[in-house]
């Protein structure tokens, strides 16, 4: 009788085999409810310069953000600065209507007036410096072109992330409120002519969002079309 080399049989079964598909990570998602979306982008067109502020999230969903709040800030058009008063006083009164610190601490907002949505080495170190010391946080940028970037960052490993954007539609939302959102901007935010020139803790000049934006328009001078709701890395 014949031996069958089994081995070799098995080999070539293997060969034979379609190979496997590597399974694609979904990336996390930062959701927005259409009245948050909405206030967000009516705050961003309202002045010339950037504004600032924190998303307020869902309870049961810390990365869904309900709401978008302004706290006292001096802005030009490549910067944005916080009094640190008014943030102790924002913290204070969240933590007065039952909210624990993830939930309106945690997302950092900001504008920028051009095209360009990613962060400048002023944003980096800001970023740094006021949530290094959280658990998690995240950095969302919306530009004036509807471009956007968000970025989540973990303080265990200094592991960062980018995030998918999205405006959730399914969620209910009430109608438009200029005349509040006028109010809050009036209240809070302060136009600045200029800033000093702004240095690093290292005494490097920081690159400024219009210096990154001019970069941008060189790069794409004519951008493709893009779903505005979604991260451009």
């Amino acid at each position: 009788m014949k031996k069958v080399n089994t081995k070799k049989l098995l080999w070539n079964r293997r060969q034979l085999r379609r190979p496997r598909r590597k399974r694609r990570q979904r990336r996390p998602t930062l959701r927005f409810s259409p009245s948050a979306w909405a206030k967000l982008l009516y705050l961003r067109d309202l002045g010339p310069t950037e504004v600032g502020g924190f998303g307020i999230s869902s309870t049961n969903d810390l990365l869904f953000v309900q709401d978008f709040v302004l706290v006292e800030q001096h802005c030009t058009e490549t910067f944005v600065a916080f009094d640190d008063v008014a943030v102790a006083e924002f913290y204070e009164n969240q933590v007065d209507l039952g909210r624990k610190p993830e939930e309106f601490g945690r997302i950092w907002i900001h504008t920028h007036p051009g095209s360009c949505p990613q962060p400048s080495n002023t944003d980096v170190e800001t970023f740094d410096r006021v949530f290094g010391n959280c658990d998690w946080a995240v950095m969302f940028i919306i530009a004036r072109s509807g471009h956007t970037y968000a970025e989540l960052h973990w303080r265990a490993g200094g592991a960062s992330i980018p995030l998918n954007v999205e405006v959730d539609y399914s969620q209910p939302f009430a109608g438009s409120d200029h005349a509040g959102w006028n109010e809050e901007y009036s209240a809070n935010v302060h136009v600045e002519s200029w800033f000093p020139e702004r240095r690093s803790r290292s005494g490097r000049k920081l690159i400024s969002d219009t210096d990154l934006d001019a970069e941008y328009r060189d790069l794409f001078a004519e951008p493709l079309a893009v779903d505005s709701l979604h991260s451009q890395f």
